[in-house]
């Protein structure tokens, strides 16, 4: 029979709890490739059961839980009380001891529904401001601004764990080097500001930024060489430090900002990202 659209097992008419959550658990590829509208996810989590399904179809809270203690599948069960947020909780048949569905996600420790947490990771995919996402959720400031906090350090981790590789034979990359949060013109407080090294791939617009303690030659050519593959042709702009780079072409700002002889040669693409990613801060 089917309760909670996973397939349970009956002992003398009775059905058992279920040991998952849902049949069948997606590949990491599929979170990856997923497209949602906010409406089609308002769908998925019109109440705490869906959501929790949606969540263990694509891996994000565990579709199963061993009990550590007895060595048997603990079961998915209904449970109340303020000590389950979620409506649900692992459940062992054996010792009785009852586990939080977050145990092992990145869920964990919060006391904000599913459907909220969804929410708020949703709404800072999209980029929407603090202000509008308390709005929207009726969270308060302070939590959200931690979650965005979270998210965005999940990210950085994942950059580095996983350092992005751009070029090769074929391709050709712009590297710039842009100063935030200083002071310009003379107006308002002053701040030093933190350089900041861009590095963009012609055609894909895979993109690299990484905050760097100065411009000096040491400091950005293992950077360079991290994240540039060998055989890339490379543009910069006249700025000494690049000098030593293979198949490195520079373009002359003080003369012009597209060679008149060679319309490829120029760092427009980099230069035109600063401004986007400068509008954040």
């Amino acid at each position: 029979m089917l309760v909670y659209g996973v397939t349970l097992f009956t002992m003398a008419g009775r059905p058992r709890a279920p040991v998952v959550i849902v049949d069948n658990v997606l590949p990491a590829a599929a979170l990856s490739e997923l497209d949602i509208s906010h409406r089609e996810l308002v769908h998925l989590s019109l109440d705490p059961l869906m959501t929790i399904r949606w969540l263990a179809r694509y891996g994000l809270i565990r579709n199963s839980m061993r009990c550590t203690d007895c060595d048997i599948d603990m079961s998915f069960q209904v449970r109340a009380g303020a000590r389950f947020v979620d409506g649900y909780a692992w459940s062992c048949r054996g010792c009785r001891a009852q586990k939080s569905l977050r145990i092992g996600s990145f869920f964990k420790g919060s006391h904000l529904t599913f459907i909220q947490l969804l929410d708020i990771v949703y709404y800072w995919a999209k980029q929407m401001k603090q202000s509008e996402v308390c709005d929207e959720t009726g969270i308060c400031r302070r939590v959200v601004v931690d979650w965005h906090n979270f998210l965005r350090d999940i990210c950085c981790q994942y950059l580095l764990d996983h350092p992005v590789q751009m070029g090769g034979p074929g391709r050709v990359v712009e590297i710039d080097e842009s100063k935030f949060m200083h002071r310009k013109y003379h107006r308002g407080a002053y701040r030093e500001g933190h350089w900041v090294l861009g590095m963009v791939e012609r055609g894909s617009n895979l993109c690299m930024m990484v905050a760097v303690e100065s411009r000096a030659a040491d400091v950005l050519l293992p950077i360079i060489a991290q994240h540039v593959l060998p055989g890339t042709r490379i543009l910069t702009d006249g700025w000494a430090a690049y000098n030593q780079l293979a198949q490195h072409e520079v373009v002359n700002h003080q003369l012009h900002f597209v060679d008149p002889n060679d319309p490829t040669l120029h760092t427009n693409t980099i230069e035109g990202s600063w401004g986007n990613v400068k509008a954040k801060f």
